[in-house]
């Protein structure tokens, strides 16, 4: 394993590199092209990995308005209100009469069934006996979150909480036929929720914490907590752990959704969560890095685990990832500072940003949130980071990493010919054009006249884009 950077954040909330040199260009070498990390004209990636937790239908809409849509939120509306702005805030504009969204490509999770605190598509009704669709603030939640699964701000998986196989696979059977009859991809991203309440979660039981070591220090906090300020909880609580890819347990559900797609996890096991880390660390797959780590679930499973990381600065211990900062919560946005996304592009890395911006200690939302992600916009705008939602960063990642390609001059033209995706975990796979769109690669700068092919057919020439030393697929049929 190769930590690309881990560091503390200092009082300002930016980060402080333990050593100067910055890492060295990296590529995927072939003769005469040379494959680059990130679609042109990119040099790094973020995106937001934010739990769905305590989520209302109003909360999520006026979230998603302001960071991932362009609209102007006007004083008045209802998510002026959810978002607690005011025409005070440095970022109402007089001459639009609001506060632009950032229009950042990024997505959320959902819930299959809802809690007491959070929406989801369906809810058991205890008097009935029976699951319904679920509402919220009103509204139908079930045909929202659809809505926003349509339009791609849905794109991952966030348990199943404590309800039986049973029970889970009809509502998840039905949810995956709807998406096959709307011609939408199936869910391949999974975040673990808490073990306390969802142990029908994702995790080999080989992760687990040693129950002694955890079992004492549960009887300690519950004992000696209080005196230092810590809130007393259930001893029991430290003997709960995942299920869901346990045969012969009622919570197991891996089964299907494995045969359904799902491809990356987030374990929250060991250091899957990192603060004040702005560069995920990297693995090495035949001579490419990448964030991507192969993980064994007990029934013999495969999968790519992931890991998420957050700024935390000045926060006591036990409080929460938000998007505010208070006695129970603190921004996780801290993190995007120039200082620490100029270190993310000097190094190439990726950052998956950990937080729970629908809860509602996120707000009201603080001026300094919104100038946290302005400044990842404005590295987006310059062309520098690459700012996508949480499963196509993933699977762009998976791609290029074992992406299997040759480079050949013949009649003075230069062919890259892409073959196949060579993946250890998920076997080989021939990529379609629209696969490889955003593929970038360098080339000599006296070559010719250059043509990609894909599964053995040359792309249209419109589709091969180029500048000077580099050429990136772009919008193929």
């Amino acid at each position: 394993m190769s930590l690309t950077f881990i560091a503390k954040v200092n009082n300002t909330g930016s980060v402080k590199s333990p050593h100067s040199p910055a890492s060295p260009p990296e590529f995927a070498e072939c003769k005469g092209a040379r494959l680059r990390k990130y679609p042109y004209p990119y040099c790094a990636a973020v995106t937001v990995a934010s739990d769905i937790d305590d989520a209302s239908y109003n909360r999520f809409s006026a979230v998603h308005a302001l960071f991932c849509r362009s609209d102007v939120i006007r004083p008045g509306t209802l998510a002026w209100q959810t978002l607690g702005l005011t025409a005070e805030s440095a970022w109402y504009d007089k001459a639009v009469g609001g506060v632009q969204g950032l229009g950042l490509e990024l997505a959320d999770t959902f819930f299959l069934i809802g809690n007491d605190l959070s929406m989801g598509l369906y809810r058991f009704d205890p008097d009935g006996g029976a699951f319904r669709e679920d509402s919220s603030d009103g509204q139908n939640a079930c045909e929202a979150i659809k809505d926003w699964i349509r339009q791609g701000e849905i794109d991952t998986f966030h348990g199943f909480l404590h309800y039986t196989r049973d029970q889970v696979l009809p509502l998840l059977g039905r949810f995956y036929q709807w998406c096959e009859s709307e011609g939408i991809a199936k869910p391949c991203t999974w975040i673990n929720h808490s073990v306390r309440a969802c142990p029908t979660g994702l995790c080999p039981d080989s992760f687990r914490p040693n129950r002694h070591i955890t079992l004492g220090r549960g009887i300690a906090r519950f004992v000696l907590g209080p005196l230092f300020g810590r809130e007393r909880r259930p001893i029991y609580w430290r003997q709960r752990w995942y299920h869901g890819a346990r045969p012969g347990s009622p919570y197991y559900v891996n089964d299907v959704l494995r045969a359904n797609g799902l491809r990356y996890v987030w374990l929250e096991a060991g250091q899957d969560e990192l603060p004040n880390v702005i560069a995920l660390p990297e693995y090495h797959h035949g001579g490419r890095s990448s964030i991507l780590e192969p993980v064994t679930m007990d029934d013999g499973t495969r999968y790519y685990r992931f890991r998420r990381c957050y700024g935390k600065v000045n926060a006591p211990p036990g409080v929460t990832a938000a998007l505010r900062t208070s006695k129970v919560a603190f921004d996780a946005s801290l993190l995007f500072t120039p200082e620490n996304l100029d270190h993310l592009c000097d190094v190439q890395g990726t950052c998956i940003l950990y937080t729970h911006w629908t809860l509602e200690r996120s707000l009201p939302v603080q001026d300094a949130t919104i100038g946290n992600f302005d400044c990842l916009r404005t590295y987006r705008d310059q062309g520098k980071i690459w700012v996508t939602r949480l499963s196509r960063l993933l699977e762009w990642t998976r791609l290029r990493t074992f992406l299997n390609f040759t480079a050949s001059v013949e009649s003075g033209r230069l062919i890259i010919d892409i073959d196949s995706v060579n993946d250890p975990v998920f076997g080989c796979q021939q990529p379609t054009p629209r696969d490889c769109d955003g593929l970038a690669f360098d080339v000599p700068a006296h070559t010719g006249p250059i043509v990609i092919r894909v599964a053995g057919k040359d792309l249209p020439p419109e589709a091969v884009r180029r500048r000077q030393s580099v050429c990136w697929v772009a919008n193929p049929v």
